[in-house]
């Protein structure tokens, strides 16, 4: 005879598996500092890409005047200006990815450890039969 409730739980666990487990076992293979600081390496690398992209487009966009006057202006005070600029846009990057992939790794060790009790659940209405 086929236990219905069982049959339920074995196909949320199998939607599971499917959908949301293999994300979540991917991340569950850190631990929490690193998972969160590789995350934030690799937002580093890509604001950083980001920022040099948007700073190209930015100097190209009126090249010629940013040419004419490159001889008026302080190098060092520009330099110091983009330096700072930098500095904020990567930080506030690092912020919210850090932000982020917390609650990224508390959502993922939360779906596992569902899975586990879902799992622990089905191992006792076997026993029980």
């Amino acid at each position: 005879m086929l236990n219905q409730e069982r049959i339920i739980l074995m196909t949320k666990m199998a939607s599971y598996e499917e959908n949301e487990g293999k994300k979540n076992d991917s991340i569950m293979n850190y631990f929490r500092g690193d998972y969160v600081w590789l995350q934030i390496l690799k937002s580093f690398v890509c604001g950083t890409i980001a920022f040099a992209v948007v700073f190209g487009m930015y100097i190209f966009y009126d090249f010629e005047i940013f040419m004419m006057d490159i001889y008026k202006m302080d190098l060092m005070e520009f330099g110091k200006s983009v330096l700072m600029k930098y500095l904020l846009a990567i930080g506030i990057y690092s912020i919210i990815s850090y932000a982020v992939y917390c609650y990224r790794y508390a959502k993922a060790k939360n779906g596992v450890k569902l899975y586990m009790n879902n799992l622990r659940r089905l191992a006792s209405m076997y026993d029980k039969t």
